[in-house]
């Protein structure tokens, strides 16, 4: 596949597009798409935002937000271009740490009677082994895991047509329907990363599914650790200061 083949594919054939990026491993191609939605998208919805709402305009006796709306710019071109592609680069390392953990397949024994060509003609990567040790296939890799998840954030490029048409609706309704569709192509994303996952790992969709939601998890526990303990410290502190209140 070609990359226009590939941006084709993950809208109409996700399945068989994201098995042949996790084999090919288009790392480039996956930060083009990164930079590219993440761009076309902010860019959009910054238009959509100016327009609909008046935080940005100066009024009588209010600050010039003029440099703000400069800032916000600067911004968001430097979290598309630089932040953005690392963010993902994260995510890979992490859910390929995850996937090892819950036994994903990392590498395959190759049959004697396998050829290389065959091998090749999958378009895997052999590993050379000592003459001891049976020759590996390398399956689940992170630079592919990289690569298909960056192909999975390509529908969220239909927020910028949902964008340029909520311009054409009222501030309050615009908003509304604008987390509407977010919520749509977030959930449509988040599907695609799990195939991702799955087809890297050759693991089941509900592994994927588990290996996709466990940072999340993890984080929301830690937060009600952390609140809990922030909690309780409030407490502890506020009583003692109660008790060296003098009473009258």
């Amino acid at each position: 596949m070609n990359f226009l083949e590939r941006l084709y594919g993950v809208f109409f054939q996700p399945v068989e597009t994201i098995k042949e990026i996790v084999r090919k491993k288009p790392i480039w191609q996956a930060v083009v798409v990164i930079i590219a939605t993440g761009l076309l998208t902010v860019t959009s919805n910054y238009s959509f935002t100016m327009s609909s709402t008046n935080f940005f305009t100066s009024n009588q006796g209010m600050p010039d937000f003029g440099r703000l709306r400069s800032l916000f710019i600067i911004m968001a071109v430097f979290g598309s271009v630089f932040i953005a592609p690392l963010t993902y680069f994260v995510y890979a390392a992490v859910y390929h740490f995850l996937a090892e953990i819950l036994e994903g397949k990392m590498y395959a024994n190759v049959e004697d009677n396998v050829s290389f060509t065959q091998i090749e003609e999958n378009n895997l990567q052999v590993e050379q082994k000592t003459s001891e040790e049976k020759e590996e296939v390398v399956i689940g890799t992170a630079k592919g895991l990289y690569s298909a998840i960056g192909f999975a954030k390509l529908p969220m490029i239909f927020m910028v047509v949902v964008n340029l048409f909520l311009r054409l609706l009222n501030p309050k309704a615009g908003l509304i329907f604008m987390y509407l569709f977010l919520a749509i192509f977030t959930v449509w994303v988040i599907v695609l990363e799990i195939i991702a996952i799955r087809e890297n790992y050759k693991m089941s969709t509900g592994n994927a599914v588990f290996v996709f939601f466990l940072p999340y998890i993890v984080l929301i526990v830690l937060f009600i650790i952390m609140m809990i303990f922030m909690g309780a410290t409030f407490i502890s502190v506020f009583s003692e200061v109660l008790k060296n209140v003098p009473m009258q």
